[in-house]
């Protein structure tokens, strides 16, 4: 048993040495049948052949194809912010900007419905207010809190006391964001 083993492990390390030597070798690189190695070899050419070929008759005339040509060019451009204002301003980041005292409060960022409300109108309110005046400075974005409270108290005369904070918060944060990406696209840049 012990010269099985002793054999066994002789074998192993004339392979591992063998191994090794190979890898200190140098080898002879060869290059594969069809390999592009000239700078003005072109791989895709079969592609271009594709991009030149005709295209297929759809059975429509000259006038058709213009006509959905002139179509497709008149549609809006991704985004669909349609006719955006100019801002009169340079954009200003709104977390440089001095925060009016109820949004630097405790209570502003507490987890609560009430809370959460709060931060949904204010969004909404600071966004429509630089629409409005098209000021991307602080004096635009920083708008005073006594809005928020105007909209509660539409939101409560239409709803009563105990209207649904999460709901109609979840509300004006959807319109918000539409109004952000509309802010940010007159400001040109981030809010």
């Amino acid at each position: 048993m012990k010269k099985r083993m002793i054999l066994g492990g002789t074998a192993v390390l004339a392979v591992l040495a063998a191994v090794a030597v190979a890898q200190m070798r140098p080898v002879e690189e060869t290059t594969p049948e069809g390999l592009v190695t000239q700078a003005d070899d072109n791989p895709f050419a079969g592609l271009d052949e594709i991009f030149n070929e005709p295209d297929p008759d759809l059975g429509m005339t000259e006038e058709d194809v213009q006509a959905e040509d002139d179509y497709l060019r008149m549609s809006p451009p991704a985004g669909g912010t349609g006719d955006m204002p100019e801002a009169l301003t340079e954009n200003v980041l709104y977390e440089t900007c001095e925060k009016v005292p109820e949004v630097k409060s405790a209570e502003f960022f507490r987890g609560t419905p009430d809370a959460y409300a709060d931060r949904m109108l204010y969004d909404y309110v600071r966004y429509e207010r630089v629409l409005t005046t098209k000021d991307c400075t602080c004096a635009g974005k920083v708008a005073p809190f006594a809005e928020v409270q105007k909209i509660k108290d539409q939101i409560v005369a239409e709803h009563g006391d105990d209207w649904n904070r999460l709901i109609i918060g979840g509300e004006y944060e959807k319109d918000g964001n539409e109004l952000r990406d509309q802010v940010e696209a007159m400001c040109g840049g981030k809010f």
